[in-house]
């Protein structure tokens, strides 16, 4: 390797010249590097690291997106309010699954909350001016025009959550039924013969399917649905606290409860304590979800449906690239879950 040497570009600016020379390899190595193209050998790819860092070197990646119309970045768009977005540990867990597999690849990623007009819009433009190679849109509820207006744009797009009335699409999404069946079946098994539910919004495809579970999960072990039973929520805890008032106040008898996640569960958990109700004494309780160690925490600790988020966030950053890179094969992954027993149920 020759000796090293700093240069200066043009302007003060360092150039891929610059970090080559300083390196002691070839332009071409600094640029499949810095492209995460090709692989070149850790000896050489340290030595171009440690260059860019001395150095300054910024890639020019207007210059570059002008020759191979790629962005080398895939966009991350959620429509939901801002407050749920980083307040919620599945967004958290989501992303955290989709930025270390991205990190293998030459992609970046860039997170879009798209809930306004104005945010959808800009998203619009934004895609339209080529800025994104393709697009991961996170569970879009019922009737969303969001997911229409991408397609039209022809940018490739994978949905986290199988979405409502589409077809030929690529999804990832968790077993959501089966979770909550299964929870059904082990309050059935601990002796609870009056199981209520706790959904999240009726618009969103992960509550429906776990609506749609538990009713299954009851007639598998006998029991009927029963509509007195069943209150929505809007998946805050807020949300939990105030549907549980509303099963309360409804007077029909019950002694264990669902929750359409953990979150809501924490709400529906300081309901039960507040009108005197001992979990899981008087009421069993059951969540879903499992991010991060919170649930661990509840007092008591919370029995929940597990469900893999950052295994299904690398899924589908996996399946992005390889529709932005023709290797869309269509097949679609739906992950399964875990009941996780700990002190609640």
């Amino acid at each position: 390797m020759t000796e090293r040497r700093l240069t200066s570009g043009r302007g003060g600016r360092a150039t891929l010249a610059d970090v080559a020379a300083y390196a002691g390899v070839s332009p071409s190595t600094v640029s499949r590097v810095v492209r995460n193209a090709t692989p070149v050998s850790a000896e050489l790819e340290q030595a171009v690291c440690e260059a860019i860092a001395v150095t300054g070197y910024v890639p020019n990646l207007a210059a570059r997106q002008l020759v191979t119309t790629r962005s080398d970045t895939v966009g991350m768009v959620i429509a939901e309010d801002q407050r749920r977005v980083f307040g919620e540990p599945f967004f958290g867990a989501l992303m955290h699954g989709v930025v270390e597999t991205l990190t293998a690849t030459r992609f970046h990623v860039v997170v879009v909350v798209a809930r306004s007009a104005h945010d959808r819009v800009w998203l619009g433009h934004y895609v339209a001016g080529g800025h994104l190679d393709g697009v991961m849109l996170i569970a879009p509820p019922k009737g969303d025009p969001l997911a229409a207006t991408l397609n039209r744009l022809g940018v490739p797009m994978v949905y986290a959550g199988r979405p409502f009335g589409v077809t030929g699409c690529t999804f990832v999404d968790i077993d959501n039924a089966g979770g909550a069946a299964q929870a059904v079946r082990h309050l059935y098994d601990i002796g609870r013969r009056r199981i209520a539910m706790v959904t999240g919004i009726p618009a969103m495809r992960s509550s429906t399917d776990r609506l749609r579970g538990y009713k299954k999960g009851l007639t598998s072990v006998g029991l009927a649905p029963n509509g007195d039973l069943v209150v929505a929520s809007d998946y805050t805890e807020s949300g939990g606290f105030a549907a549980t008032q509303q099963l309360l106040s409804q007077g029909a008898p019950f002694d264990a409860v669902v929750a359409a996640s953990d979150v809501v569960a924490a709400g529906v958990l300081r309901a039960l304590k507040q009108a005197g109700r001992t979990v899981p004494g008087d009421v069993a309780l059951i969540g879903f979800g499992d991010e991060g160690d919170a649930p661990a925490r509840y007092d008591p600790p919370l029995t929940t449906v597990s469900q893999p988020t950052v295994e299904m966030g690398s899924q589908l950053a996996r399946l992005t690239v390889n529709a932005i890179e023709g290797r869309d094969d269509r097949k679609s992954v739906i992950m399964p879950t875990q009941l996780v027993i700990r002190a609640s149920a």
